[in-house]
């Protein structure tokens, strides 16, 4: 590419290497732009976004992309090149527009099934009673999912700013009359930023909500725990000082003692666990 185009060396080690984030630069008689294809496996439970880099070049006419692996979006804009269809083959820019849009038209459905998980969650956290192996996944894949929005934001968000660089007269290879669609695609990008913000936000509020019902549960329980100590402390400390067997305990030797003490100690037990069931502590 380095002989044909002229492509900066560069510009070709990056294709050729993991990039991060997405890059804009120009060269004069070309642009370089990285950007990144997202994807769902078609099968297995978890949910795990795939990340493709695509290395796009633009010239005055032409379009070269760069890609580790066959693309649908792409699959999708060379079918519109063999029909010849009139927009896509007026400009190089036009090429690279359909390019950047139906790569980013597919960024809409994965943020779907991110959401439809987030609330997947949402349900599995919040609407049991009790924690079990499922919601202790659950827990795992909110972390995971939080994580993973992370990675598209770091990702989305360069790549709107380079969108609506290019819709501005910074760069010449970008016609007067193609600038519109790229700025079209800045707006795009900028929908889907803000619906992973509020997706960051909706699991953020879902780890408070789980962690606030989390506490509550333990405090019940300590509650419960306390009271059932508080109820045996006294019946602990009645039986064991009769049970010291000193011959100077008067009531050792009372023919109705033992009696009388379980009588004592039924009453206690019953007093106090009345109290604590009026507490509703146990």
């Amino acid at each position: 590419m380095t002989e044909t185009f002229g492509f900066d060396q560069l510009t070709i080690e990056d294709c050729f290497s993991q990039s991060r984030l997405p890059l804009l630069n120009d060269y004069g008689s070309h642009l370089f732009m990285v950007l990144f294809s997202f994807g769902l496996p078609e099968t297995g439970e978890k949910k795990r976004v795939g990340i493709t880099e695509v290395d796009l070049y633009l010239g005055e006419n032409y379009v070269v992309c760069v890609h580790s692996k066959p693309l649908p979006e792409l699959d999708r804009v060379r079918e519109r090149l063999r029909a010849k269809d009139a927009f896509v083959s007026s400009s190089a820019a036009n090429v690279a527009y359909t390019v950047l849009d139906a790569v980013v038209d597919g960024h809409a459905p994965i943020m779907e099934a991110l959401a439809e998980q987030a609330d997947e969650i949402e349900h599995a956290l919040l609407s049991r009673e009790r924690a079990d192996e499922s919601v202790e996944e659950r827990e795992d894949t909110l972390y995971d999912l939080k994580n993973q929005l992370t990675v598209l934001r770091r990702i989305v968000t360069p790549l709107k700013d380079n969108m609506s660089a290019m819709s501005g007269p910074a760069y010449e290879l970008v016609p007067y009359n193609s600038r519109k669609y790229f700025q079209d695609v800045s707006l795009h990008l900028e929908r889907i930023a803000h619906s992973i913000e509020t997706m960051r936000e909706h699991l953020a509020g879902i780890s408070e909500a789980y962690n606030m019902r989390v506490n509550r549960r333990m405090n019940q329980d300590l509650q419960k725990l306390t009271a059932i100590s508080t109820i045996f402390l006294p019946l602990a400390f009645i039986t064991g000082l009769y049970g010291m067997n000193f011959d100077d305990m008067p009531e050792l030797h009372f023919h109705y003692g033992y009696f009388l003490i379980l009588v004592v100690l039924a009453g206690l037990f019953s007093c106090l666990l009345y109290y604590f069931r009026r507490k509703r502590m146990l």
